[in-house]
């Protein structure tokens, strides 16, 4: 990293005579240690007192989301700047340095405004509203170093600088430019990305799996359209980034091969719908419910309570089982060997009546009874039903059948084969 001061002129104060004359008055004072000293004093005992009264409010305000977040941004500058224009009534205090801090006090308080706007508008994280409040700070000393640009050279000079980053050449303007407006443009990026999502997800027309697949699709977009902006603000040269991009891109796909086919991957289950949460599948000997789904793993709760992340490539690469495609219904197949000599028909229909008693087994399609199997040992009985709630367990329901069964089976003399 490298700098070089350019030609580009710092800005003016010619541009603006009465700040230029409040500027020149002030320095006069500067000149004068005495009155330079008061100043200081009341500059800083104003900001002080009007800290602990804004601190001594605060609780009081703990609940109220509005009325706090105005307080943070503007109870101590406004507050400073009345007590400023107080002592500027007192002939004994008036001094052009103090109206030069009351006029920069009062440039800092319309940039808390506007933080403080965006705030309320756009409800930010806890990390993006301490940076929005730190960036209006950082703005306001940009402003100010600004403004007295021409006096100073050595400001000049900075701001002017340029400095060559990766091959991008960016004047020291253009990077703080980026960098604050950079944190705004995060803060409505976040806000719009939520908001699609929550706008996508109240349509009753979409399927829950085009929902998520539409809001990360806008999800990306936003986001390159705001990187794109907050580049385009520092003075990066979009056509130099999209060559470094590119290269950067063929590094970054031979070592994430996997990672990308399971996006990819994603979004063409999301789509096709071959897939769904509620969905009971069963791939690469992984078996149970469809709990969760993203763009990049689909998440899968086995019978035995265990949570499977099964990457997207996956789904589209090998075979899935999905038992609740066409509907939620499943049927399970309950069978037990009963001796040679058994009335099967009394059987099937003692059979028939363990699993009609069963809350959880459908009337509709019915539950059969078939002789599945003859042998030298006996006859094989095969109970089939159907239930729509696999997710609530299927041994359980097996279990409480055969339970029923064997004590049907022993009141009316029917004996099994043992095996």
């Amino acid at each position: 990293m490298t700098a070089a001061p350019t030609a580009h002129a710092p800005p003016s104060l010619e541009t603006d005579p009465e700040m230029m004359k409040i500027v020149s008055d002030a320095l006069t004072v500067v000149s004068n240690p005495t009155d330079l000293l008061i100043t200081v004093t009341l500059v800083l005992g104003s900001v002080l007192a009007s800290a602990l009264i804004t601190r001594r409010v605060r609780p009081r305000l703990k609940h109220r989301f509005v009325w706090l977040t105005l307080l943070d941004y503007l109870a101590t500058p406004l507050l400073t700047l009345a007590l400023l224009s107080l002592f500027g009534l007192i002939d004994l205090f008036d001094n052009p340095l103090i109206e030069l801090g009351a006029t920069l006090i009062a440039l800092f308080c319309v940039l808390r405004v506007f933080g403080a706007t965006v705030e309320l508008l756009f409800r930010p994280t806890a990390t993006l509203r301490f940076m929005l409040r730190v960036v209006t700070v950082l703005l306001w000393i940009y402003l100010v170093l600004q403004i007295f640009g021409t006096r100073n050279p050595l400001i000049g000079e900075f701001f002017a600088a340029q400095w060559s980053v990766l091959g991008f050449s960016l004047t020291t303007r253009h990077i703080l430019d980026g960098l604050t407006a950079g944190v705004v443009i995060v803060i409505v990026a976040l806000w719009g990305d939520k908001a699609i999502g929550n706008l996508l997800r109240r349509n009753r027309t979409l399927q829950p799996n085009f929902v998520l697949a539409l809001s990360r699709i806008f999800s990306v977009l936003m986001w390159i359209a705001a990187l794109a902006l907050i580049f385009s603000i520092s003075g990066i040269n979009l056509t130099a980034l999209a060559a470094f991009s590119g290269a950067l891109g063929i590094g970054l796909g031979l070592g994430l091969q996997r990672l990308a086919a399971s996006y990819i991957s994603g979004l063409i289950v999301l789509f096709e719908q071959s897939v769904r949460v509620g969905d009971n599948i069963a791939t690469n000997n992984v078996v149970g419910r469809v709990t969760r789904m993203t763009v990049r793993y689909t998440m899968i709760r086995t019978r035995d309570g265990v949570e499977a992340i099964v990457p997207n490539d996956s789904l589209t690469s090998n075979v899935i089982v999905n038992q609740s495609w066409s509907d939620r219904n499943l049927r399970l197949v309950c069978g037990v060997l009963v001796k040679g000599d058994t009335d099967t028909q009394a059987a099937r229909v003692l059979f028939l009546e363990a699993m009609n008693a069963q809350d959880r087994v459908l009337q509709q399609p019915p539950p059969h009874m078939y002789v599945t199997g003859v042998n030298d040992k006996g006859i094989q009985l095969d109970g089939h039903f159907w239930i729509n709630d696999p997710e609530n367990g299927q041994h359980n329901v097996a279990s409480d059948i055969y339970d029923a069964v064997l004590q049907s089976f022993r009141k009316n003399g029917i004996a099994l084969v043992a095996q």
